[in-house]
């Protein structure tokens, strides 16, 4: 049985990156991977039981890969997610989609980060 999982996105810089989710997404650097030079080319930052892991793309000659996506699913009520949403609008966040009630029960939107990768963020009024 799978017990997590990690979702891992290819971005330009891993540096620019971390920063990125630490200061918008209020994430945390747990490791961070550099190189012989000290180029950073592998992190993971993590906010309460999500992981991202920040892959440079086209490391070690591996192919250039596009953009990713994944679903993150709060706990808690429907005015959290609206806290949040409120938070990445007043930080600046290039929206994907806007906050919205879906047919299926939950109230979403997607954000994307300065790389293109899709983080889309949900809660279930199911839960």
């Amino acid at each position: 049985m799978f017990a997590r999982a990690a979702p891992v996105f290819p971005v330009g810089d891993v540096n620019v990156a971390v920063k990125w989710y630490v200061n918008k997404l209020g994430f945390t650097p747990v490791h961070v991977n550099a190189d012989l030079s000290g180029e950073a080319n592998y992190a993971i930052v993590r906010l309460g039981d999500v992981e991202i892991h920040l892959l440079q793309n086209g490391f070690e000659g591996e192919p250039v890969r596009s953009p990713a996506e994944a679903m993150f699913t709060m706990r808690g009520s429907i005015d959290d997610v609206d806290e949040l949403c409120k938070h990445c609008v007043e930080s600046g966040l290039v929206f994907l989609r806007e906050l919205a009630d879906q047919p299926w029960g939950a109230r979403d939107f997607t954000v994307l980060d300065p790389d293109g990768n899709r983080i889309w963020i949900a809660v279930s009024s199911r839960d």
